[in-house]
């Protein structure tokens, strides 16, 4: 029964992917990259709460209009998409994770660490997610966007988790 309820909700299945995703991520990052001691497990759920009810809705909403707006599989289609997912998209998604994890953490100063990793976290994804997307917009059929895109996202959820500590 529920396999068939995420089937027919693929919003859902979207946001329990990217849960599960964010825990792993930032499990990833805390004991492999910056092997921190003491396990600090209320980030990780900052971090799970911000991915699955703020970042996944936006990934699902955005793919789904972009292929709404440009169905094509063809290459000009891709790089538009491509074009329009690094310099539209991501600066909405790289501003939701700092924002919505700092209001979580109660900082009295909600932009200043945006300001800070802004543009360093822009960049590097700048180096990985143009492949990621294009293979996604030219390769990947819908229904299995929502298992590729996780996929990808434990990746670079695992470097912004790494850029959060820093």
């Amino acid at each position: 029964m529920m396999q068939s309820v995420l089937k027919k909700r693929p919003l859902m299945r979207t946001m329990i992917a990217y849960g599960f995703v964010n825990v792993t991520a930032d499990a990833l990052e805390q004991n492999l990259i910056s092997k921190k001691k003491v396990y600090d497990s209320l980030k990780t759920v900052r971090v799970t709460l911000v991915g699955t009810f703020l970042v996944a809705p936006l990934v699902f909403n955005w793919i789904r209009l972009t292929e709404r707006l440009l169905p094509s599989k063809k290459v000009p289609a891709v790089l538009i998409k491509v074009l329009c997912d690094q310099f539209l998209f991501a600066p909405v998604a790289i501003t939701t994770f700092y924002i919505g994890t700092n209001i979580l953490e109660r900082q009295k100063d909600l932009l200043a660490e945006w300001k800070r990793k802004f543009f360093p976290t822009w960049t590097t994804g700048m180096m990985f997610w143009p492949i990621a997307q294009a293979i996604n917009f030219r390769f990947i059929p819908w229904e299995l966007k929502t298992i590729y895109l996780p996929c990808c996202s434990l990746i670079w959820t695992t470097y912004l988790c790494y850029m959060k500590e820093k």
